[in-house]
């Protein structure tokens, strides 16, 4: 936790999808953590959603990555999803409960959010017209991005700068929780250097 605790808090939001293209393929998971800034990271509330369609349309890579999130989605007894046309809602409610007034825009942040996952949000029925988002994101990879880079780090390399172990999980909760570790750490990292 930071000595001074930023007046910046933020949501954390990252998707699983079918494939790339937002026009043709379709989310199949959510996960998403909101931090104010006053909890450990162990502590934040987190929502967690899978998305059920009547078919599921995509690329070969994308969908075998995701085989068990397709075989959850299949045993449609055992883990409780959500209609594409019930997310809006559902995640709304959830950021209410974190303390959102339900008008402030909120600032997302991610990897590659703002030129993917924002995409494919905002296809989701009402989801722009009722979660405010700001226009800019907050992408961990300028935090660790070093002056002999000629593109900004993915993921993993964020990861072996901040000295963090383990290998990117692409399940959404858990990029989501990467996202706010990369952000602290490099928040923290920052004011370390510039301290006066």
């Amino acid at each position: 936790m930071p000595t001074v605790t930023p007046k910046l808090s933020y949501v954390s939001i990252d998707i699983e999808t079918t494939g790339l293209d937002p026009e043709t393929c379709q989310i199949l998971e959510i996960g998403a953590v909101w931090d104010d800034w006053t909890k450990s990271i162990h502590e934040l509330p987190t929502y967690h959603q899978l998305i059920c369609h009547t078919e599921y349309r995509g690329s070969a890579y994308a969908l075998a990555m995701n085989a068990t999130l397709l075989k959850q989605l299949a045993d449609n007894g055992k883990l409780q999803w959500l209609k594409p046309s019930q997310v809006t809602d559902s995640f709304a409610a959830w950021l209410k409960s974190c303390g959102w007034d339900g008008k402030t825009a909120l600032t997302p942040a991610g990897k590659n959010f703002a030129s993917f996952d924002r995409q494919f949000l905002k296809r989701l029925p009402r989801f722009e017209q009722v979660v405010k988002l700001r226009h800019r994101a907050l992408d961990p990879a300028v935090l660790w991005w070093q002056a002999d880079d000629e593109k900004l780090p993915d993921s993993k390399t964020c990861y072996k700068r901040a000295g963090l172990d383990g290998e990117v999980a692409h399940t959404a909760v858990e990029d989501a929780l990467a996202v706010v570790r990369l952000v602290r750490l490099g928040i923290k990292q920052l004011r370390g250097m510039n301290h006066v």
